[in-house]
């Protein structure tokens, strides 16, 4: 393998429990097949994900969750999205519950080796160096964006401070994942609103605010074709490397990181089946023995 480093390039659309399975499987065999850092986008359809500890009674308005367990009854759950749905799942992080969809927002996911990046051991030291990252990758847009709260990313529109990103961690087996949304398009907030209450726990700076008056969606002029390669690029910058010129080279689908995909793809079906797509741990965080 020719780079330590790789970056897994938005896929077509599969259904939040494959998404989460495959964040969780890339964390599992980050360390153990001698990685050092990656990059991942993707996209879910139509989607509601509860932090780790989230309560989806509480955070979900009732007729979502009633129609999410008549699928499950009477169809179950497939890798390819289910048209005209709104899933319900649960994350290996923490954090608050979060509305996603395929033209609303994308989701981007920063791997890191803890045995090589020490420094990303303190909570808050990662949060503010990996926040950086996705910050300074928006600057080469022009966006200027910049942490806020706990773990969000922020604007300035006409003096107001509006979220244009949350994000959340969690840590295993010597890998950090840390994983964020950014919001593409308004008409994801206003879907924000029908399905999900106002959360119960809120950072300071919201200040009561609704769903549509805290939320902002990037700038028209926004790229997400030129800001996955500057992503890239910050996360060479923080590791001290030089930028990649062949995209393909680092690519996780390439032939340098074969074996890592293999294993990555088979832990991940075991996840998904068990844990991700089984009812029972995305709504009482229950997983069956």
């Amino acid at each position: 393998m020719n780079s330590k480093v790789f970056y897994f390039p938005e896929i077509p659309p599969r259904s939040p429990y494959f998404n989460l399975a495959i964040e969780e499987a890339i964390a599992l065999k980050l360390v153990s097949e001698g990685m050092t850092a990656g990059v991942r986008l993707w996209k879910n359809p139509d989607s509601i994900i509860l932090g780790l500890s989230e309560n989806p009674f509480r955070n979900i308005k009732e007729e979502v969750v009633t129609k999410y367990e008549s699928v499950v009854k009477s169809e179950g759950f497939h890798k390819k999205p289910k048209p005209n749905f709104c899933y319900i799942a649960r994350r290996a992080s923490g954090g608050g519950t979060v509305f996603h969809s395929l033209s609303g927002n994308i989701n981007y996911s920063l791997y890191f080796n803890l045995e090589e990046r020490k420094d990303l051991f303190p909570v808050r030291d990662s949060y503010d160096i990996l926040l950086g990252i996705v910050s300074k990758s928006l600057k080469r847009q022009n966006i200027v964006s910049f942490p806020k709260g706990k773990s969000d990313l922020v604007l300035e529109k006409n003096g107001i401070l509006k979220k244009i990103s949350g994000n959340a961690q969690f840590r295993k087996r010597n890998c950090i994942v840390q994983h964020g949304t950014l919001i593409l398009d308004d008409h994801l907030i206003e879907r924000v609103a029908e399905v999900l209450h106002h959360p119960p726990e809120e950072p300071d700076y919201r200040k009561e605010r609704s769903h549509k008056e805290f939320l902002t969606s990037l700038p028209d002029f926004f790229s997400e074709k030129i800001w996955a390669k500057d992503l890239v690029k910050e996360v060479f910058s923080y590791l001290g490397e030089k930028e990649p010129e062949d995209f393909s080279k680092i690519s996780f689908f390439g032939p340098d990181f074969s074996t890592f995909r293999k294993q990555v793809l088979r832990e991940s079906e075991s996840i998904r089946k068990k844990k991700y797509q089984n009812p029972e741990y995305t709504l009482h965080r229950e997983i069956p023995t």
